[in-house]
Protein backbone atom coordinates (compact mmCIF):
# COMPACT_ATOMS: atom_id res chain seq x y z
CA UNK A 1 0.00 0.00 0.00
CA UNK A 2 1.44 3.29 -0.86
CA UNK A 3 1.33 6.03 1.62
CA UNK A 4 0.22 9.54 0.67
CA UNK A 5 2.74 12.30 2.64
CA UNK A 6 0.40 15.73 1.71
CA UNK A 7 -2.48 13.79 3.16
CA UNK A 8 -1.22 12.79 6.27
CA UNK A 9 0.10 15.72 6.28
CA UNK A 10 -3.29 17.78 6.06
CA UNK A 11 -4.35 15.61 8.43
CA UNK A 12 -2.36 16.14 11.04
CA UNK A 13 -2.17 20.46 10.47
CA UNK A 14 -5.71 21.00 9.12
CA UNK A 15 -7.35 22.25 12.23
CA UNK A 16 -4.04 24.61 12.81
CA UNK A 17 -4.53 25.43 9.15
CA UNK A 18 -8.38 26.40 10.09
CA UNK A 19 -7.43 28.68 13.43
CA UNK A 20 -4.83 30.33 11.26
CA UNK A 21 -7.61 31.17 8.31
CA UNK A 22 -9.93 32.11 10.97
CA UNK A 23 -7.65 34.05 12.79
CA UNK A 24 -6.46 36.38 9.53
CA UNK A 25 -9.94 35.96 8.23
CA UNK A 26 -11.46 37.75 11.26
CA UNK A 27 -8.90 40.55 11.88
CA UNK A 28 -9.12 41.20 7.34
CA UNK A 29 -12.72 41.02 8.12
CA UNK A 30 -12.61 44.08 10.78
CA UNK A 31 -9.97 45.81 9.24
CA UNK A 32 -11.95 45.72 5.84
CA UNK A 33 -15.21 46.86 8.52
CA UNK A 34 -13.27 49.86 9.70
CA UNK A 35 -11.60 51.60 6.86
CA UNK A 36 -12.95 54.77 5.31
CA UNK A 37 -13.78 53.36 2.44
CA UNK A 38 -15.46 49.67 3.93
CA UNK A 39 -17.81 48.06 3.04
CA UNK A 40 -19.72 48.84 6.42
CA UNK A 41 -18.73 51.68 7.63
CA UNK A 42 -19.20 52.48 11.36
CA UNK A 43 -19.05 50.04 13.85
CA UNK A 44 -18.03 46.28 13.21
CA UNK A 45 -20.72 44.31 13.00
CA UNK A 46 -20.27 41.00 15.06
CA UNK A 47 -23.03 38.70 12.92
CA UNK A 48 -20.17 38.14 10.34
CA UNK A 49 -17.19 37.30 13.14
CA UNK A 50 -19.56 35.09 14.59
CA UNK A 51 -20.42 33.10 12.08
CA UNK A 52 -17.65 32.90 10.58
CA UNK A 53 -16.23 31.49 14.01
CA UNK A 54 -18.97 29.28 14.26
CA UNK A 55 -18.32 27.52 10.70
CA UNK A 56 -14.58 27.09 11.75
CA UNK A 57 -15.39 25.88 15.43
CA UNK A 58 -17.47 23.58 13.52
CA UNK A 59 -14.77 22.55 11.02
CA UNK A 60 -12.53 22.25 14.10
CA UNK A 61 -14.84 19.96 15.89
CA UNK A 62 -15.86 17.68 12.69
CA UNK A 63 -12.07 17.04 12.88
CA UNK A 64 -11.87 16.15 16.75
CA UNK A 65 -14.87 13.50 15.79
CA UNK A 66 -13.24 12.12 13.19
CA UNK A 67 -10.51 11.75 14.84
CA UNK A 68 -11.66 10.26 18.14
CA UNK A 69 -10.24 6.35 17.91
CA UNK A 70 -7.09 8.23 19.32
CA UNK A 71 -8.74 8.82 23.00
CA UNK A 72 -10.24 5.47 22.68
CA UNK A 73 -7.55 4.20 24.42
CA UNK A 74 -6.37 1.21 22.14
CA UNK A 75 -2.45 0.36 22.24
CA UNK A 76 -2.24 0.31 18.57
CA UNK A 77 -3.06 3.79 17.90
CA UNK A 78 -0.94 5.05 15.40
CA UNK A 79 0.94 8.95 16.37
CA UNK A 80 -0.88 10.29 13.09
CA UNK A 81 -4.36 9.68 15.10
CA UNK A 82 -3.23 10.85 18.25
CA UNK A 83 -1.58 14.39 16.14
CA UNK A 84 -4.84 15.11 14.30
CA UNK A 85 -7.22 14.62 17.59
CA UNK A 86 -4.70 16.66 19.39
CA UNK A 87 -4.10 19.75 17.07
CA UNK A 88 -8.38 19.45 16.47
CA UNK A 89 -8.61 19.81 20.55
CA UNK A 90 -5.63 22.68 19.96
CA UNK A 91 -7.53 24.31 17.30
CA UNK A 92 -10.66 24.75 18.83
CA UNK A 93 -9.23 25.81 21.95
CA UNK A 94 -7.11 28.37 19.82
CA UNK A 95 -10.63 29.47 17.82
CA UNK A 96 -12.01 29.89 20.75
CA UNK A 97 -9.48 32.15 22.58
CA UNK A 98 -8.79 34.29 19.54
CA UNK A 99 -12.20 35.15 18.98
CA UNK A 100 -12.90 36.51 22.46
CA UNK A 101 -11.37 39.92 21.78
CA UNK A 102 -13.72 40.82 18.95
CA UNK A 103 -16.72 40.12 20.75
CA UNK A 104 -15.42 43.39 22.86
CA UNK A 105 -15.00 45.24 19.76
CA UNK A 106 -17.42 48.18 20.08
CA UNK A 107 -15.85 50.67 17.80
CA UNK A 108 -13.40 51.62 15.06
CA UNK A 109 -10.28 53.91 16.53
Amino acid sequence: MRERLFGKLMRGTLPLLVWAAHFAGSYVLVAAQCSPAGFAPGNPHRLPLALMTLAALAICAALAWRARRAFGGDEHTALLDWAAALTALLGFAGIAWTSVPLWFVDSCA
